[in-house]
């Protein structure tokens, strides 16, 4: 990891706070919500509504899988989760306030009492197998995911001695309309004749910008200028100054590189390098990787990594919304990216074939890699291997 000295952009108190509770604000009034989008553009509302965006984090009484109720004692095999990772304390379904998840796995978020914020419970959900796997991530959420699991996440305070988040806000949870198109505050109050000058689109940018927008989120890394409430490097990319938040468009790849890994981004990561950490194992780098010079996922949540390998995007022709919408479009209908390759493609060039599972999400269930190798290895199961998700309500 480089290191250099960690320069904090607000004057905060070197003893340790409590981490403010789960809640959705936002003290600069910059961000209005998805449901304020919805007014005007009812129709890409709609289908938003209904993407894995708007679900990631949910209340687990919307949220919670069906199969997760019957078999929280027991899959049959093993136990159900009955501990709160960071404080050791027993924890029960009754203390479950939001799930993590739905379409791969579930993961379940109960309180913090000693922090006051979200700690992960001892078990995930993995729903090809049906059965309970051991979960170890041992931080407060909202100090180690909330960057990219809320919209509008913001660091209000940090321990200026060792870079712990003590407290941090965002507007909306899960992924919202303003996660893609920045805040909306300026847009709403804007004459019409204003409007797009208020608001990012992704569409009227470079090739590069637009799947910069995506890879915000869709990227793995190991942050030392910003730490969890338990001191570990956080593996998301809060804004550079205290009481900012990431707004679409702008170029988090040159936010504070010199306290940031992130491989295949900055140049002196290489992609093939063998990391330590929770970088470690993170891309394929056996012999035949080697010999395609392509190096495919084998973790989940690197896309963009993955996806800055390939010729596609080497090409300057295609960005990662060439192949996927968040939501449709007035007269456009939500693009199936299962279905994009042969708008270019005859049809032997299928995701199935060319971007096989090689991401590892949870024992033997993988994700799409998306370095689109002229020879592609083969993958494991995924989520087209599965029926949709089915919630308990």
């Amino acid at each position: 990891m480089r290191r250099g000295k960690l320069v904090f952009s607000s004057v905060v108190c070197t003893v340790m706070l409590a981490v403010a509770p789960v809640l959705a604000a936002d003290s600069k009034k910059e961000f209005v919500g998805s449901e304020k989008c919805k007014k005007c553009h009812a129709e890409e509302f709609k289908s938003w509504k209904g993407t894995f965006h708007a679900k990631i984090v949910q209340p687990k009484k919307t949220g919670i899988l069906k199969d997760v109720v019957a078999k929280w004692e027991t899959d049959g095999t093993n136990p159900g989760p009955t501990t709160a990772n960071v404080t050791g304390k027993p924890a029960k379904l009754d203390d479950v306030q939001y799930v993590v998840g739905s379409r791969w796995k579930q993961r379940f978020l109960v309180k913090n009492e000693v922090t006051g914020g979200m700690q992960f419970m001892n078990k995930q959900y993995n729903r090809l197998s049906g059965m309970w796997e051991n979960y170890g991530q041992k931080n407060d959420w909202n100090t180690m995911c909330g960057t990219c699991h809320t919209t509008g996440y913001r660091i209000l305070e940090v321990d200026k001695a060792t870079g712990k988040t003590l407290k941090s806000e965002w507007s909306e949870i899960s992924v919202g309309c303003e996660a893609c198109h920045g805040p909306g505050a300026k847009h709403v109050k804007s004459s019409k004749k204003e409007k797009k000058k208020t608001i990012f689109n992704p569409a009227n940018v470079s090739i590069e910008a637009q799947s910069k927008v995506c890879g915000y989120c869709h990227i793995r890394v190991d942050n030392e200028m910003y730490k969890s409430a338990q001191g570990n490097p956080r593996e998301d990319l809060p804004a550079p100054k205290v009481g900012d938040s990431y707004k679409a468009g702008e170029d988090w790849t040159k936010w504070y590189p010199e306290h940031v890994v992130a491989p295949g981004v900055h140049p002196e990561d290489p992609i093939d390098k063998e990391y330590t950490g929770e970088l470690k194992g993170l891309f394929k780098t056996d012999e035949f990787a080697k010999t395609n010079g392509i190096f495919e996922e084998a973790k989940h949540h690197q896309e963009y990594q993955g996806f800055l390998q390939s010729k596609h995007y080497k090409s300057g022709q295609l960005s990662c919304i060439t192949c996927h919408s968040p939501h449709a479009g007035k007269g456009k209908l939500k693009k199936v990216a299962s279905g994009a390759c042969v708008k270019c493609h005859d049809a032997t060039y299928t995701v199935e074939k060319y971007m096989p599972n090689t991401g590892k999400t949870a024992d033997n269930l993988f994700v799409r890699s998306h370095t689109f190798s002229k020879n592609p290895r083969k993958g494991g199961k995924g989520a087209a291997d599965m029926g949709p998700p089915v919630m308990y309500q």
